[in-house]
């Protein structure tokens, strides 16, 4: 692969063209819309990565919840507590 990029570079010399650019010809597309797709390949990678960030947080928030909240007593109902509430008087 370098090898093939020095040749551009050679071949780009050869025809007078300046270092600037052969690198404006190789990385960037000449096209018509070729700000369009850099700014939407660099709002898609910022997308993922803000995502990725996110599902961290809320990952970790998951994990460290309680399952009581501060100040609330545990639950102390026992299996008797239903034979109780269930009997026929």
């Amino acid at each position: 692969m370098s090898a093939d990029i020095k040749k551009f570079y050679e071949v780009g010399k050869e025809l007078g063209l300046t270092k600037k650019e052969i690198t404006k010809i190789m990385i960037f597309d000449n096209s018509k819309h070729a700000y369009l797709w850099r700014f939407l390949l660099i709002v898609f990678m910022l997308l993922i990565i803000i995502g990725w960030f996110n599902s961290l947080i809320f990952l970790t928030r998951q994990i460290n919840e309680n399952v009581y909240p501060s100040g609330t007593l545990y639950s102390t109902v026992k299996l008797k507590d239903f034979k109780k509430k269930f009997q026929v008087i």
